[in-house]
């Protein structure tokens, strides 16, 4: 019987004990409860992630749908525009803005102080006037005539203008007897004025001593 009364007495003691020890219902829910606002928090910052992750996506599709229709726009006008054929220029000649030009010595063409085409420059010439009748057929030609700065003394010249100008006439006659057409050339002479370089020694003043001719894409005078 004391036995008994005894068990009585321990399980009496150890079922506060217990119960004091076990896990508080309502701290579990307030930590749930914590954990669950995380996880919205969370998910809520996903789904605005995603929403300017998709916005940006849109604008990206709409940028590269206009790059694409500018540039089928500019292969289709590259397509509809015309070929333009290359500039040839031939051995001897330069390109210039406008056209092409080749440039003669005075000592091929003329004798010092004279007008009158040396027999040398006659087969110059021809190969020039097969030139422009061939590759530069069509084009509108200038021949230009340029002296040194010596003043005229005994040439009979009024000045280093009129030198120039009968100088770029004889070849523009000669060229004209060679089968190219009048119409298309125009005489000139600019004196000593558009130096090459500076007249100041014999070796410039020689250089500055040339007829110019050139081949020209626009129409002159027309």
């Amino acid at each position: 019987m004391r036995f008994i009364q005894h068990a009585v007495v321990v399980a009496f003691i150890a079922v506060p004990l217990l119960t004091g020890c076990g896990p508080d219902p309502n701290a579990q829910i307030q930590t749930l409860e914590q954990e669950r606002g995380s996880l919205q928090s969370q998910l809520a910052d996903a789904q605005r992630r995603r929403q300017e992750a998709e916005g940006a996506l849109s604008q990206r599709d709409q940028e590269l749908a206009a790059l694409r229709r500018a540039n089928e726009e500019l292969q289709g006008r590259l397509a509809a525009a015309p070929e333009q054929e290359p500039k040839v220029v031939e051995p001897g000649w330069q390109p210039v803005k406008g056209g092409v030009m080749i440039a003669i010595d005075e000592t091929v063409l003329f004798q010092s102080g004279k007008a009158i085409l040396r027999d040398e420059a006659k087969r110059t010439l021809d190969k020039i006037a097969t030139t422009l009748n061939g590759t530069y057929g069509g084009k509108d030609i200038l021949v230009v005539g340029h002296t040194d700065d010596q003043p005229i003394q005994k040439s009979g010249w009024k000045d280093n203008y009129e030198l120039s100008c009968q100088r770029s006439l004889a070849v523009v006659r000669y060229l004209a007897g060679k089968s190219v057409d009048p119409g298309r050339m125009v005489a000139g002479g600019c004196g000593e004025h558009r130096n090459k370089v500076s007249n100041t020694n014999a070796a410039n003043r020689q250089a500055n001593r040339r007829v110019e001719i050139f081949a020209m894409d626009v129409a002159l005078g027309k």
